[in-house]
C-alpha cells in the first residue's frame, strides 16, 4: 500500500537546544599545532559543540596531517555528552603532560584561570613528537606518574583562589602485568583520577596512537553524570559504546590491546588499584567503566571517588556564593555579653541552609543539611565569623548481595 510513496523521518536536535548546566562544564588541555589564522596555541577556546572546533581548524583532516588526537577527543566528549561546554586549550607538542599542569607554568593554570572558575574538571592528554619513546614507570609513561604529583599541586593552588577543578589524566602507554602495575591508591592524589581506557579502532588506527586512553569519552561522561553520580553506573546513559558512530564497538587499554587480552583477575587488580578502564558485564550490554576513581587511599579518605569530590566543590561553591555577600556586613552583639544576637544568628544559618536545598531537591545530598553559627563568637574584636556546614551524601551501591532461592508452598501447610 505504501510502496509508491515519499518517507520522510523527523530528525531532533538540530536547533542546538542545550540542557544547561554548569556542572558539566569542563577543560581540556593537550598538545597539538597551530592553524595559521585560526588554532593560536596556550589560547583557551570555549566550545559548545563539535563545530566550534571546526571552526578554529580543528577536524579529522587536522589529526590525520599531524598524528594527534585532538579532534577526536573533543569529538568523543560531545558524542558523550552533546549538553556539555568544554573549554579547550591547545599546546605545543613538546610539552610534558607534567608540564601541562604545573602550577608553576601559565598552561593549564591558565585555562583554569581565564575560565573563571566555571571548569568543573579538566581532562589532561598528550600528542607527542613524532618518535617519542615513553619511559615506563610501574606500568604507565613515567609523565603520567609525574603530572598526577603536578595537577594535585594545582589543584590545590587553585582551590585557595575558590576555583575548583579535579583532574583527569591520560594513563597513557599501559604495559606489563596488573599484579606489577603502580596501585594508584598508593598516590596522595585525591582530586586526580587516571584512566587507562582505549578505543582499540584509534589504537589501531596509527602507530602515534597506540598509547593513547580515552580522555575525551570519560571526560564527557563526568560532563554528563549528576555530580553525586558514578560514572560507571550500569545504565545506558554511561555506556561507552555506540556502533552507530563506530564507537568502542570493542573496547581495551592503554596498552593496545583489547580487554579480551586480559582475564578477570588481571582486571579485579586494576579495579582495585584505582584505574578507570571499560569493562563488560554479564547482562549489560555495551561497555562501562570501571569505577570513578581517584588516585588516593579508600582508607579514611572522604574523597576516594570523583563523585565525592564533585559533590563536595559543588557545596562549596554553593554554600560560598550564598555568603559572599555577607562580608563586610554588620553583625549585632547583645550589649551586656558581646554574644551575636539570635536574630543574626538564625539569619545566617537560615542562608548557608538554603545554599545546599537545590542539592538535595536535586538528589545530590541525602539531607541532613545542617548550618551551625556558635552564638559566642568574639566577632568585636576578631572580625571573623565562624560558620559550620554539614549534610548527609548519597551512597553508591558498588555491591549488592542477594539472597535467592525456591519455596515450596507445600511446607507452609
Amino acid at each position: 500500500m505504501a510502496k509508491h510513496n515519499v518517507t520522510i523521518t523527523k530528525r531532533n536536535g538540530a536547533l542546538g537546544r542545550r540542557s544547561p548546566s554548569q556542572d558539566g562544564v569542563c577543560g581540556l588541555i593537550t598538545t597539538g599545532v597551530a592553524v595559521a589564522g585560526k588554532l593560536v596555541l596556550d589560547t583557551v577556546y570555549p566550545m559548545l559543540s563539535i563545530r566550534d572546533a571546526v571552526s578554529i581548524g580543528i577536524t579529522p583532516e587536522y589529526d590525520a596531517t599531524h598524528s594527534v588526537l585532538v579532534y577526536h577527543a573533543i569529538d568523543r566528549f560531545f558524542k558523550a555528552n552533546p549538553s556539555g561546554t568544554l573549554n579547550v586549550m591547545i599546546a605545543a607538542q613538546e610539552n610534558t603532560m607534567a608540564d601541562l599542569v604545573d602550577p608553576s607554568k601559565d598552561l593549564a593554570k591558565k585555562l583554569l584561570r581565564e575560565s573563571q572558575g566555571l571548569i568543573k574538571y579538566c581532562g589532561v592528554s598528550r600528542n607527542p613528537v613524532a618518535g617519542y619513546v615513553p619511559t615506563g614507570l610501574n606500568g604507565l609513561d613515567a609523565d603520567v606518574l609525574t603530572a598526577a604529583a603536578k595537577a594535585q599541586s594545582l589543584y590545590e593552588s587553585e582551590f585557595a583562589a575558590f576555583r575548583y577543578a579535579g583532574f583527569l589524566l591520560e594513563g597513557r602507554s599501559f604495559s606489563g602485568t596488573a599484579a606489577a602495575a603502580k596501585d594508584l591508591r598508593t598516590l596522595n592524589t585525591p582530586n586526580v583520577s587516571i584512566t587507562i581506557a582505549a578505543d582499540p579502532a584509534i589504537s589501531n588506527s596509527n602507530s602515534a596512537y597506540a598509547g593513547y586512553a580515552a580522555v575525551g569519552d570519560v571526560l564527557g561522561l563526568i560532563s554528563k553524570a549528576s555530580v553525586s553520580q558514578d560514572i560507571g553506573e550500569l545504565n545506558s546513559d554511561f555506556d561507552l559504546q555506540d556502533t552507530g558512530n563506530g564507537v568502542f564497538v570493542t573496547a581495551g587499554l592503554s596498552s593496545g590491546l583489547e580487554l579480551s587480552a586480559y582475564n578477570e583477575a588481571d582486571l579485579d587488580v586494576l579495579d582495585e588499584k584505582g584505574y578507570i578502564f571499560p569493562t563488560a558485564v554479564a547482562g549489560i550490554a555495551g561497555f562501562h567503566l570501571s569505577d570513578s576513581h581517584t588516585a588516593s587511599a579508600l582508607d579514611n579518605n572522604d574523597y576516594a571517588f570523583i563523585e565525592n569530590n564533585r559533590t563536595i566543590e559543588k557545596a562549596i561553591f554553593l554554600v560560598r556564593q550564598a555568603l559572599l555577600p555577607k562580608i563586610k556586613g554588620r553583625v549585632k552583639v547583645d550589649p551586656a555579653t558581646g554574644y551575636l544576637q539570635d536574630e543574626d544568628v538564625k539569619a545566617l544559618e537560615a542562608t548557608g541552609a538554603k545554599a545546599l536545598s537545590g542539592m538535595e531537591s536535586d538528589g545530590d545530598i541525602s539531607g541532613g543539611i545542617d548550618c551551625y553559627v556558635d552564638p559566642e563568637q568574639d566577632v568585636l574584636s576578631t572580625s571573623k565569623l565562624e560558620i559550620e556546614v554539614t549534610f548527609i551524601p548519597v551512597s553508591i551501591a558498588r555491591e549488592i548481595t542477594v539472597a535467592i532461592g525456591f519455596s515450596n508452598p507445600f511446607k507452609s501447610n
